[in-house]
């Protein structure tokens, strides 16, 4: 029974300074007074708790804060503390793959893409990944003691708790275990996530919907996915498979007919459309869609054709997830985004198809990309896991 009471003592301890980290991350600078009334602990239990991070180097002093109903006075805000703490993040898909080292104000220190002309044999591909992450590590220099996590984010159906990637068709990829690699090379926790989910748990954490619970973000490359955040909660479904859209069909705009949505609506969809009109592409997928968006910004005809088929395909997508699922927020990201053209069309086409309110309201572009949300997600993730107290020497703990 003693046993129980310390080992329960320890975890509300672990949850208390999870709690507070996350209010400093999340809403910084924020003095503790804020922070105990956002989270519902006594100010003395937030002010022990403060001291401790101080002391672990986690956290350090900003600038004063003045608060509502505290006329004339103002406090001392509480920040993160760039050298507190470091994550490493990986981000695959058949676009392009990145491997990236943040600190915990989730600002990268360095970034690298990695180029591999053949992703055909998954196991090279990770471990190679893997390897040059390692490199990217030492080259940064950090002190590899407070380096807490690392966060993968893939294409795909990815199992979250076996950080297996259960399938991925535009990588011919199935049940691999891309963490079990990533943790055997780095020595650090993992944490996966398929883009789509991994981006909208970063716009929820540091993002444009850190107040909403509802949420449907649509990943737009070179095919189009999907996540569902719901009560704040992301909804994975069936063998994980919730937000695979690319086999949703819709109709086209010029007939009658029905295709799969990544035949009209993804960067597949916009370099089919080129080379069938007669035009010359880049044998490279990621490289053709690249030169197509430059085309369009250069009002290249065709290309701004191409462009403005797929978003207005897209945009029945989005208005039947928004009559389907009416989210508060709806958000718009991935490589096409990057092109005007196609955003624009999106909007054109929601407004036809819903009304001009729904898109200014609703409708959300975030330019986020894929190692943002890697990293994102490792900083996230070692919040709820408590991975980041592991920095906070044993003897300044207080349980």
């Amino acid at each position: 029974m003693i046993l129980d009471f310390i080992n329960t003592r320890e975890e509300l301890g672990q949850r208390n300074r999870r709690l507070v980290l996350a209010e400093i991350l999340f809403k910084s600078p924020i003095p503790r007074a804020k922070i105990a009334e956002r989270v519902g602990l006594t100010p003395a239990s937030v002010s022990r708790i403060s001291r401790e991070l101080l002391d672990a180097g986690l956290i350090e002093e900003g600038e004063e804060v003045a608060l509502k109903n505290h006329r004339g006075r103002r406090f001392v805000g509480l920040r993160m503390k760039p050298s507190g703490c470091y994550v490493a993040g990986f981000a695959l898909n058949a676009f392009r793959q990145d491997i990236v080292v943040a600190d915990l104000t989730n600002t990268p220190l360095a970034c690298h893409k990695i180029h591999f002309t053949d992703l055909s044999v998954p196991e090279t591909v990770l471990a190679e990944s893997a390897e040059q992450l390692n490199a990217l590590i030492e080259e940064t220099g950090i002190d590899r003691e407070r380096l807490i996590s690392c966060g993968i984010a893939v294409t795909g159906a990815v199992d979250p708790v076996a950080c297996v990637l259960r399938s991925a068709p535009t990588l011919g990829w199935k049940d691999v275990e891309v963490g079990d690699i990533f943790r055997k090379r780095l020595g650090l926790p993992v944490f996966m996530e398929n883009i789509p989910n991994a981006k909208n748990l970063a716009a929820h954490g540091f993002g444009p919907t850190k107040d909403v619970s509802n949420v449907v973000l649509i990943n737009a490359s070179l095919g189009i996915g999907c996540s569902l955040l719901v009560d704040g909660r992301l909804v994975r479904g069936h063998e994980f498979n919730t937000g695979l859209l690319e086999n949703l069909l819709i109709p086209q705009e010029d007939s009658s007919a029905l295709c799969h949505l990544d035949e009209a609506a993804g960067g597949y969809a916009v370099i089919e459309y080129l080379r069938s009109n007669g035009k010359t592409v880049e044998s490279s997928p990621s490289s053709a869609l690249i030169k197509i968006i430059e085309q369009a910004a250069h009002n290249e005809d065709t290309a701004v054709k191409a462009l403005r088929r797929a978003g207005r395909a897209l945009a029945f997508a989005i208005s039947a997830a928004n009559a389907f699922l009416n989210p508060e927020t709806l958000l718009l990201s991935g490589p096409l985004v990057e092109s005007p053209t196609y955003c624009n069309s999106v909007r054109e086409r929601l407004t036809e198809l819903v009304d001009e309110q729904f898109v200014q309201d609703k409708l959300c572009v975030i330019p986020m990309s894929s190692h943002d949300a890697a990293q994102s997600l490792a900083i996230y993730q070692a919040l709820v896991k408590g991975r980041v107290g592991s920095v906070i020497p044993t003897s300044q703990l207080e349980v």
